[in-house]
């Protein structure tokens, strides 16, 4: 998927609304909602309303933001796990859709001297790190719990860190989605308790918004329903 129109402007072209009203909205989703969520939204949207256009690319929550302060997508679907500032959000508007649970992913078959729920039973593992917000989020994390995670490898492809744990190269987190979205047989998953990740749709600006926007966010609130059960 391409992003489509006003690539390069430095801010919102003052005709936003207008140029929206004929009937196009722009996404930028993270990798494991456009692996889960998005397709069934974008059905459903297609069907309610198949005059407006959806345009799809990937980015993480920071270059998705970006993206929407340069007017080059209209909703950015994003993340953030209830640890952080969230001025990257201030002046638009957000619509929270839905909390996902996040794991410790270790290897199938492995034996730890403690609770496998509890990040300092993993204190003396190499662990691997994913996105920007995620690794902030696991040194946090593991911060509260009195150490530094030993971080081996960074990737945010999910796949690739769940290989990385079943050749027993390490521990990680992922969230729920991520494990929707693909899970290597080789791995074990644990929940941790009182650790969530909340996913957000933020569209340029306060209401009303463009049309077709406000139609994409009725229909996103209404379809992207949390699994039940979670892996």
């Amino acid at each position: 998927m391409r992003i489509l129109g006003y690539s390069g402007c430095p801010t919102p072209p003052p005709d936003r609304k207008q140029a929206l009203s004929a009937g196009r909205v722009r996404l930028a989703a993270f990798p494991s909602a456009l692996a889960t969520v998005v397709p069934t939204v974008a059905a459903a949207f297609g069907v309610a309303h198949p005059d407006i256009e959806l345009a799809l690319t990937e980015a993480e929550p920071p270059e998705a933001l970006a993206a929407l302060r340069r007017g080059e997508v209209d909703v950015a679907l994003t993340f953030h796990h209830g640890d952080g500032p969230a001025a990257d959000r201030e002046g638009h508007t957000v619509t929270s859709i839905l909390h996902e649970p996040v794991y410790i992913v270790s290897r199938a078959g492995a034996s730890w001297p403690g609770p496998r729920t509890d990040l300092d039973t993993y204190r003396g593992q190499r662990w691997i790190a994913g996105c920007e917000r995620c690794r902030t989020h696991l040194l946090s994390a593991c911060g509260k719990h009195g150490f530094t995670p030993a971080i081996a490898f960074e990737t945010d492809d999910y796949v690739a860190a769940q290989a990385l744990v079943a050749a027993g190269l390490g521990v990680t987190t992922l969230p729920g989605l991520a494990l929707h979205a693909h899970r290597h047989p080789d791995v074990r998953i644990d929940r941790l308790p009182d650790d969530h990740r909340f996913v957000d749709a933020v569209a340029y600006g306060a209401p009303p918004l463009a049309a077709p926007v406000e139609a994409f966010l009725r229909v996103l609130a209404d379809t992207a329903v949390e699994p039940v059960p979670w892996p």
